[in-house]
């Protein structure tokens, strides 16, 4: 008999401002996108750091939502900062070749 159904399980909270500290944990993917483009839209102003420990699973869309926040930041000329990029994150961003598109930090280095 097969495994009953779990659901994919995504965190996303926003915190503070200026800047504006966003922790996902999870998995981001296609089904959880829009939880965090959600929790994004609250985030107006500012630079952004992106607390990303937690996060067991990534995928292209998650990937491009994070180019939409870098994006969207620069535009207001702030920027986003990826905290404690996880494995899955520092393995996807190098797969596509997107180092240097994103800022890096060790979460002692975040504001």
């Amino acid at each position: 008999m097969d495994a009953p159904f779990e659901p994919i399980a995504l965190t996303v909270s926003v915190e503070g401002h200026l800047p504006a500290i966003v922790r996902v944990s999870g998995e981001l993917d296609l089904a959880t996108v829009s939880l965090v483009t959600a929790a994004l839209a609250e985030v107006d102003d500012g630079d952004v750091e992106m607390h990303c420990a937690g996060l067991s699973l990534i995928d292209a869309t998650g990937l491009r939502a994070f180019q939409n926040v870098k994006e969207a930041s620069a535009a207001r000329g702030c920027k986003l900062v990826i905290v404690d990029p996880s494995p899955a994150l520092s393995r996807l961003v190098q797969l596509v070749g997107l180092e240097s598109v994103f800022l890096f930090r060790e979460a002692e280095q975040a504001s």
